[in-house]
Formats: C-alpha cells, structure tokens, sequence
C-alpha cells in the first residue's frame, strides 16, 4: 500500500510578504465589543494577574509563532525544535483578517509586553484581547 502524501500551503498566497514574530502567549480574555482604549489596560493586568495565579499551579503561556501579512494575522503554536510541523495536529489559535485587528496596546512600563484587540464583525458579539510576551523587547517596541 502506498503512503499518502500531500503539500500543504501555510500561507493562503505563495507569493505574500510575511513577518513572523516568536512570542510567548500569556494569554487571552473575551471582552465587551464595546471595550474602548482607556479600557485596555486593565484588561491586559487582569490577563496577566490570571496568568500569574495559573502558573503557580501549571505553567500556561505558551510559544507561539505570530505571522503578520496584509491579508492576515495568524497566531500558531510553536512546534519547537526537537518537533516538526505536522498538519494532522496543526491548529491556528487565531486567524484574522487585518481589519478584525482593532487595537494594538504596547506597555511603556514593561516593554515586553503587548495586546492585540481583535473584534468580531458583529456589535453584539464579543471580542478577545490577546496579551503576548516577546522575549527581546526590542523587537516589540520597534514593530508597534
């Protein structure tokens, strides 16, 4: 019996500009569509205090790979070195058009850290702010 084999794209356009950040996901939490900027901040402490208490008992953030496009954020789990990509297991943990991207919140007193607000095309439904560490801080600050 032969093995099936298949190719499988990972960009929807071969021929599309992509940046790829490797960040750390500290997590994520469904908010209000009406969530406004002031509000952010807030929402990114509480992210990151659930973190906290979560990590104490089972370490939760987890290493991702966040792939920006003018078609497209997509934020996957890093497979790691010692593992390869394989798309019987492979899962985005989201996948948005860049319009969808409302916000982009930077931290001035921790660097490392950002949200990203992504809504949902209705008003009623909710949206989830995403907080991402990145592990050279540099490279947050000069991307936002």
């Amino acid at each position: 019996m032969e093995p099936i084999t298949f190719t499988a794209r990972k960009h929807p356009l071969p021929n599309e500009v992509s940046v790829d950040f490797g960040l750390q996901l500290v997590g994520s939490l469904p908010v209000h569509s009406l969530t406004t900027m002031p509000m952010l901040p807030w929402v990114v402490a509480e992210v990151r205090r659930l973190s906290r208490q979560s990590t104490r008992k089972e370490p939760v953030t987890k290493q991702v790979r966040l792939c920006v496009s003018p078609s497209g954020l997509r934020c996957e789990p890093e497979p790691g070195r010692s593992q390869q990509w394989d798309p019987l297991i492979y899962s985005s943990i989201f996948e948005c058009k860049p319009q969808r991207v409302h916000k982009l919140i930077h931290n001035s007193h921790d660097p490392s850290y950002f949200a990203c607000l992504i809504k949902e095309d209705a008003v009623h439904r909710q949206s989830i702010c995403y907080v991402f560490k990145a592990d050279d801080q540099t490279k947050c600050s000069s991307s936002l």
